[in-house]
């Protein structure tokens, strides 16, 4: 659970008193909700899809007399395409249908349902298996797109709230760019801890893991004070300045930032390896989606009815300017002399995220490197993925353009609008196409579709399709959305 909430906890959660100002905060809640909600329901796709893979490579393992480890992704998507008719034949021994299906049985004893079991299977593997050749090029295109955002967008928050925490041009009176000086610290940082497995970063993910808690608790904690304080502390701001309830004009800026703050789907088979009783991954990452609805409500809800229209779009900048009624203001604006621990909780709040998202980028930078190998050797991956120099080679392909185009567009609104716009595929329209797709391939092949993740009624085809419906329309909305706003800007100039 700590690993997952690091994976959506990066930066998305900065954005939302933002976004929570832009739609209102009672439309705000509510979209939250079902974002949270039909996220659940989409994770529970891709871990059936993960289970139902296993199953099928384990009935081929078994027809085949062959040891499971040594089967290759070839294996499956041969085994898919065989149970749709398109090739008919085990390597060179060829198999009717009916055959096909006695070999594929389970024996008698047979565990069922299926479980996601050790053997790991990337989700762009999956997309192979079951979405075919051009589903699988369209999702690692999809994900590309929300990944390099991601890394995008964590290289923005980092450089500048250490600009606004540490700067260099006022502390030492050089002539530097702030922003681009801690672009090139951060990426001297992130870059090597990229190249790394996530097994040697544990213990410093768990850490970080409790210090979001703790932010979560000193924002909300700091700004409820500030609400009944009788003097201003932050900045000038004696009273809060409210917010609207519910304004439809801003659902497209609050959409794709509460995807963004949600999904870590594309993550899910690293992040379910690690488990020893895989039989209550639905109920981790459950459990890390009722968090989030709590913690991103009270940070959303709070902070922006406070602030109003004052809000940053990077919502911890605002405590740049917290004193709580501590110190002395300078001509300049800001506040020297204030009191250790408000000066603790400012820093902690302002530069903790910039800190905590060294540990978020090598997480997402990882998941897009080994896509990224998945897209370019295919089924041969298996060959390469012990490779070191090859590893990082594609480690590098995910982290170095992020960072150099965080040099060019520093704003955080800006990325997270676009990049939750994928987001909306990733989370929703691909998950809901394999659970549908697995189904059918298990049924085909004489294995029962049933897996320990399966819920009824929202596992059924018809839900499925509405999930996947649902991310489509979502898509065409918020896209036409930020087209149109970028159009009347473009027109009033």
């Amino acid at each position: 659970m700590c690993f997952t909430v690091n994976y959506i906890m990066g930066t998305g959660f900065l954005t939302l008193p933002w976004a929570f100002n832009s739609a209102g905060i009672v439309l705000s809640l509510i979209t939250l909700g079902c974002v949270c909600l039909i996220s659940d329901v989409s994770k529970d796709y891709i871990l059936e899809t993960m289970s139902r893979a296993d199953a099928l490579f384990r009935a081929r393992s078994r027809s085949e007399g062959r040891n499971l480890a040594s089967l290759s992704i070839h294996s499956a998507v041969d085994l898919v395409k065989l149970e749709t008719g398109k090739i008919k034949s085990y390597g060179s021994t060829a198999a009717s249908s009916d055959e096909t299906a006695g070999l594929l049985t389970p024996p008698s004893g047979a565990s069922s349902p299926h479980l996601v079991r050790s053997r790991k299977f990337e989700v762009v593997e999956l997309c192979s298996m079951f979405l075919g050749d051009k589903g699988s090029s369209t999702y690692i295109f999809t994900l590309g797109l929300y990944m390099y955002g991601t890394l995008w967008a964590y290289t923005s928050v980092f450089a500048n709230a250490c600009s606004y925490a540490l700067p260099l041009s006022k502390m030492f009176g050089v002539g530097v760019d702030d922003y681009l000086v801690y672009v090139a610290v951060f990426a001297s940082v992130v870059v090597p801890l990229t190249c790394m497995e996530l097994k040697e970063q544990v213990a410093v993910q768990v850490f970080l893991s409790l210090c979001r808690f703790l932010m979560v608790i000193v924002m909300v904690g700091s700004v409820s004070y500030a609400m009944h304080a009788t003097t201003a502390q932050f900045d000038d701001q004696t009273s809060c300045h409210g917010s609207s309830l519910v304004n439809f004009s801003g659902l497209y800026k609050m959409l794709p930032i509460a995807v963004y703050a949600n999904i870590f789907h594309h993550s899910i088979p690293g992040l379910s390896s690690p488990v020893a009783d895989k039989s209550k991954l639905s109920m981790i990452f459950g459990s890390t989606f009722a968090f989030g609805m709590i913690a991103y409500g009270l940070i959303g809800g709070v902070v922006a009815w406070y602030f109003g229209d004052s809000i940053d779009q990077s919502a911890n900048l605002n405590w740049v300017g917290y004193h709580a009624g501590t110190g002395a203001q300078t001509p300049e604006g800001n506040w020297t002399h204030k009191s250790w621990l408000t000066a603790a909780i400012a820093y902690f709040v302002v530069v903790f995220p910039a800190t905590d998202v060294v540990s978020a980028f090598p997480l997402n930078g990882i998941t897009l490197g080994n896509s990224l190998m998945g897209m370019w050797f295919g089924p041969d991956i298996r060959d390469y993925e012990n490779d070191v120099n090859i590893v990082r080679y594609f480690r590098l392909m995910a982290a170095v353009p992020s960072i150099i185009g965080a040099c060019f567009v520093r704003d955080l609104g800006f990325i997270t609008a676009y990049t939750g716009i994928t987001g909306f595929a990733i989370a929703f329209t691909f998950p809901a196409l394999l659970n549908v797709n697995s189904k059918r391939a298990c049924n085909r092949a004489g294995i029962d579709s049933a897996t320990a993740y399966t819920k009824s009624f929202v596992s059924s085809d018809l839900f499925s399709y509405v999930v996947a419906i649902f991310g489509g329309i979502l898509i065409v909305f918020v896209f036409g959305s930020l087209i149109y706003e970028e159009t009347m800007k473009m027109s009033t100039k």
